[in-house]
């Protein structure tokens, strides 16, 4: 193997399905019917509500903080907190959150969709979306007021959150798992968010992304096993050992 294939084989190596598992393309129409129903659900429940703000677009969370999840629910009204576990998944509640949910469902969920299937898809969306929010209002029980008492805490605490943004990064999460060298993609991921987070948000948010992020690999790597690749999908220079390695 010269030094230019053994450089392409291990850069292959960090890409997902590059051993061949995982369904084959099955064409745009029919690859991710979740995805679709999610996106076209979520633009239709938020354009009616939307009202222009200087530079965004949203809805009013106060009017539809029934259907929201809030951080003291979790201990203080946890039939509620499962209850809006289901729902606000589909309320995002600016334009830019819904777009950039778009991205990520357009870039990786649907890929993985069509690579796993619908099934699987869901399953690692709607998991690790209770993960996310279970892991980041754990966390801000134990921090806040007593050790963490700042004014992002104190929002985090008071606001509703919503959205379909965790469930994308167990999407991201799962597809990396995939990979059979997955760390430099889940280092991507991570990076992206903190400079999302630098430039951008100044939130609580990446409590929930990062928690569902690693949930969704977690859960696929461990939990999912890749569905088995036909001989003649295999690709080059890929042993059956080296694909059932972690």
């Amino acid at each position: 193997m010269t030094t230019d294939s053994r450089l392409r084989w291990r850069l292959r190596r960090c890409l997902p399905w590059s051993d061949g598992s995982g369904r084959p393309w099955p064409g745009w129409l029919r690859s991710a019917p979740f995805c679709a129903i999610y996106l076209i659900a979520s633009w239709v429940i938020f354009l009616p509500q939307a009202r222009p703000v200087p530079g965004n677009w949203v809805i009013d969370t106060e009017r539809v903080r029934p259907w929201l999840y809030d951080i003291p629910n979790l201990s203080q009204d946890f039939p509620r907190f499962l209850q809006s576990l289901v729902t606000a998944t589909w309320l995002n509640h600016n334009v830019v959150q819904l777009a950039y949910v778009t991205l990520l469902l357009l870039l990786v969920g649907v890929r993985f969709e069509a690579r796993e299937g619908t099934l699987r898809t869901m399953t690692v969306f709607f998991a690790t979306t209770l993960v996310g929010a279970v892991v980041a209002g754990l966390l801000l029980h134990l921090l806040y007021p007593e050790f963490w008492s700042s004014p992002m805490a104190e929002k985090a605490w008071n606001r509703p959150w919503s959205g379909g943004s965790a469930g994308a990064f167990g999407l991201m999460g799962a597809t990396a798992a995939r990979a059979p060298v997955p760390w430099p993609l889940l280092a991507i991921f991570v990076l992206w968010e903190a400079n999302v987070v630098y430039w951008y948000l100044h939130e609580y948010t990446p409590a929930f992304h990062i928690s569902a992020l690693f949930a969704g690999y977690l859960l696929t790597r461990y939990l999912l096993p890749a569905r088995r690749a036909s001989p003649a999908r295999t690709a080059p220079g890929v042993s059956t050992q080296r694909r059932s390695s972690v």
